[in-house]
């Protein structure tokens, strides 16, 4: 009997979105979150080693505020954590301009282009394989977990009026993950449209229809407030202890 042909594994590319400014982290003037050290490293670059250590993932490309563009250079240049980084540009003035930097900037010879947020350090290489094989499946997919929270809408922000059904609502993540050739179509749609979604399965919402979901994990925090990078922190310790890659 014949060995069965082995299936065959797209080659990916990953975008690790790290151009905003972060604000609401209150860091010093001139420091951005990809920058800032959590644990020994740089956030930006917990993130990059998640990806090195995917196998579904065969290069990055980070997209950079403009003033932080050559140090992250530097640093691709000199650890290992970086090593698939093939290229860092910087970001536009919105966030749907940074990926489409970062999406054209990636091998022509990748059929997937993973989209993640750099300020998500603590994405485990197993979900980013798990999204990139669903995503090889379907055409797209995202990661998310499901909401665990009661949501009430409150169009004042005063007096709550609503309350959701849980049942339905799942909290988005990233990686998101979709075909080159779509996510690239997907977005020249939004900027003829003037649109500038929060994350970049909305295009695909809005154009294409639903997209497929990967359940992800509690802890694939985004860092937000410095009580996020805190919380980060003691996540990475304890991966530390117990021997989990992060």
């Amino acid at each position: 009997m014949t060995s069965p042909e082995p299936r065959h594994r797209p080659h990916t590319s990953a975008v690790i979105v790290a151009a905003g400014d972060g604000t609401r982290m209150q860091l010093p003037e001139g420091q951005r979150k990809p920058l800032l050290e959590i644990e020994g490293h740089p956030v930006l670059v917990h993130t990059c080693a998640a990806f090195a250590a995917a196998a579904s993932v065969d290069e990055l490309v980070i997209v950079a505020h403009r003033d932080d563009v050559e140090r992250i250079q530097r640093l691709a240049r000199d650890l290992p954590q970086l090593a698939k980084v093939v290229a860092t540009v910087s970001g536009g003035a919105t966030r749907a301009a940074s990926v489409r930097a970062g999406v054209t900037r990636t091998s022509e010879q990748s059929e997937l282009v993973a989209i993640h947020d750099a300020a998500r350090p603590l994405i485990l290489p197993d979900t980013i394989d798990q999204a990139v094989g669903c995503a090889a499946r379907e055409g797209a997919c995202l990661v998310a977990v499901p909401v665990s929270d009661t949501i009430k809408e409150s169009p004042d922000g005063e007096r709550a009026s609503l309350t959701r059904d849980r049942s339905q609502l799942w909290a988005a993540q990233t990686p998101q993950v979709f075909g080159r050739a779509m996510i690239l179509e997907l977005l020249e749609q939004a900027q003829s449209e003037g649109i500038d979604p929060t994350d970049d399965a909305a295009l695909h919402e809005r154009f294409l229809g639903p997209i497929q979901i990967v359940r992800g994990d509690s802890t694939n925090i985004k860092l937000t407030t410095p009580t996020d990078a805190a919380i980060a922190a003691a996540i990475l310790r304890s991966r530390a202890s117990t021997g989990t890659r992060s």
